[in-house]
């Protein structure tokens, strides 16, 4: 049996370039079907199952056996995994489906929640705004009970208030969002103000 590094990643050459730990699932013709999942999924370690999760999330365009997977992972999976295929279930072609499921995830899971925003503002709707607003409270006073970074998880009370405010803002266009991202840029912390500059980006907000 392969490992599972093995089984689901591989090195491609891209000219004269040796990319490792790719996932197989870049390449269309690679297609795991659910019945063999479900076979496996039992007997899998933690991180046997953590492996398939990471690598199925690379996908980009949803095939009728993919979706069949994604529908399994939502069932079966857990925090950890959720949170790894959170792109993933935003492409689920139901998407109602997708966006209750996003919003149970933010509701009930402990964190980190970035990725669940992240999903979220592909599929915006004035449904999420109600629990967006209640989970920014929050976010809100763990920032303020952690003015600088003593740790490393510290880093994700300020990555999921970042990337709830701009989520929020991708919603709705209220200025006070894109307000509570550009208001951190005077933050004494680098590594805070990288973080502010990376979710302005990748959320396509402009900062003055």
């Amino acid at each position: 049996m392969l490992e599972p590094h093995e089984e689901w990643f591989e090195t491609v050459q891209v000219g004269e370039k040796r990319l490792r730990h790719m996932s197989k699932f870049l390449r269309k013709d690679f297609v795991v079907a659910k019945d063999h999942l479900e076979e496996q999924w039992p007997v899998w370690t933690r991180e046997q199952r953590l492996k398939f999760a990471g690598a199925f999330s690379a996908r980009a365009e949803l095939n009728d056996d993919d979706q069949r997977v994604l529908d399994f992972l939502m069932d079966n999976g857990d925090p950890e995994i959720w949170c790894t295929i959170a792109l993933s279930v935003a492409r689920h072609r139901d998407r109602n489906r997708a966006t209750e499921f996003l919003l149970k995830r933010v509701k009930e899971d402990g964190g980190p929640l970035s990725n669940y925003y992240q999903a979220l503002g592909m599929l915006p709707t004035q449904e999420c705004v109600p629990v967006l607003k209640a989970a920014l409270l929050n976010h809100r006073r763990e920032v303020e009970l952690h003015p600088s970074l003593q740790s490393w998880g510290d880093r994700f009370f300020y990555l999921d208030y970042l990337s709830c405010s701009a989520t929020l803002f991708k919603i709705t266009g209220l200025e006070e969002y894109r307000a509570n991202i550009e208001g951190m840029l005077l933050h004494p912390d680098e590594a805070i103000r990288k973080m502010i500059r990376m979710v302005a980006s990748s959320s396509n907000i402009s900062l003055s």
